[in-house]
């Protein structure tokens, strides 16, 4: 099963968790988030997981991100 994600799945008026941990990868390192989002996807695909949001945690402490406060938001978002 292919499941990508583009700048598409980002935005909208409500800032996601998905929006949030990106924005925190892209100040850390300097990419933008284009380049980060291809990262999660390279990651996404590696790993097999369906939940991209988790992907992008793993993605985020692999750069050294603090996302601890995020992880709550994410397990409420995968687990509903």
């Amino acid at each position: 099963m292919d499941i990508s994600f583009d700048l598409e799945y980002i935005g909208g008026s409500e800032e996601n968790v998905l929006d949030r941990i990106i924005s925190r990868i892209t100040e850390k390192t300097g990419k933008n988030a284009k380049e980060v989002l291809a990262e999660i996807n390279k990651k996404h695909e590696e790993l097999n997981l369906l939940a991209v949001e988790v992907v992008a945690l793993i993605v985020a402490r692999e750069k050294g991100v603090d996302i601890s406060d995020l992880i709550d938001d994410v397990e409420k978002k995968v687990l509903g």
